[in-house]
Order: structure tokens, then sequence, then C-alpha cells
């Protein structure tokens, strides 16, 4: 967990001196959401718990530091084996202010799960779903309309997800770890 929360202040801290160079340039610091509707696509496994598509929402509340660079703190929910939160820091690049520009994103975060159905096998009693680390660079294109922006982007999507199961008087335990690698395609709205 730890390795975790140093990847995150890492990444707070390289985005913020990035951003002071920015606000040299701009002084203007402005509150931004940026939520997301999309799909996580990928191949389906012989288990009939893997899905090859997987609905996400996602939304992240942030500050921009003048025109190319924000910052923030985001949140979602996802149907995966058991349904997950992901909790992550994001960073944004802006290559401009235009109308129509691209842009670049960073998160990562670990996602908690809130499940203890069970995974695998019914053979076991007690299920222990821990969730895992979760990383998502994406691209993607901002269009602007009137009072908000639409965002369209494409990315890849790291995710692990890690169990535990045990038999009644802990005879036997089972351990479960699923790394996910899946292409994320994602509509949005910022304002």
């Amino acid at each position: 967990m730890r390795y975790y929360i140093l990847f995150a202040l890492s990444f707070f801290s390289i985005s913020t001196l990035l951003a002071q160079q920015e606000e040299q340039q701009s002084k203007q610091l402005r509150y931004f959401n940026h939520s997301q509707v999309g799909l996580l696509i990928g191949e389906e496994s012989e288990e009939q718990e893997r899905k090859a598509m997987i609905p996400s929402f996602n939304t992240v509340n942030g500050i921009r530091f003048g025109n190319h660079f924000g910052i923030g703190v985001g949140v979602g929910i996802e149907p995966f084996e058991y349904t997950v939160f992901p909790v992550y820091a994001s960073g944004y690049y802006f290559l401009s202010n235009k109308r129509n520009s691209p842009y670049f994103a960073l998160k990562g975060g670990y996602a908690f799960a809130n499940s203890h159905k069970q995974i695998n096998s019914y053979y076991y009693g007690e299920h222990n779903n821990k969730g895992g680390l979760m990383i998502n660079p994406e691209i993607g294109v901002r269009f602007k309309v009137s009072g908000f922006d639409m965002t369209l982007s494409g990315g890849y999507r790291y995710q692990r997800l890690e169990s535990q199961a045990t038999t009644e008087g802990t005879v036997y335990t089972y351990n479960h770890k699923v790394d996910y690698n899946r292409v994320s395609v994602a509509l949005g709205i910022m304002f």
C-alpha cells in the first residue's frame, strides 16, 4: 500500500512542478470536473465471471493551472468479477486551449472491493475480495460546447484484483490474483 501512496505523491509532485511553470505564464487557477462513461474492452476468459466488455463510470474533481495542466482526485465504479470502486490521482495535459484540442491524462490508484461474492469455486466458504492497483493512461480530444466541454478518449487500463477464500475452520486457503489488461474507451463531460 505504501508503494501506491509513494506513487501518488510522486505524481502530484511532478504535476505541481510542471504546473508552477505554467502558473508563471498564466496565474489562473480553475476548478474542473471530468465525468466519463465508458467501456473496458478485453479478452473473455474461460471463466464465466470475466466479461469481455464491462461498463465504467468515473469522475475527477481537480484544479487547472493555466491553460495546459490539471490535477485531480477521482472515484469510479466498475463491475469486474466483483464490483470495485477505483480511487485515484489524475493528471492532465491539454495541448492547447482552442475549441477542439487533444489532451493526455494519467490515472493511477487503487480499486477497493465491496463484495464477498464467491469467485471461481463454491467449495470455499468465506471470501475476502481485496481489489488492487489501477493504472490508466489515455489520450483524448476535447470539444468545446457552450458552457462545458465534451471529451472522447481511448487508452490502456491495467487493473489487478486480489481475493482470498478459506474453507470453514481455515483448513485451506485459496489466493486468487487476476491482472486485467483492457482497452478503455470513454465519452465524457468536462466543466
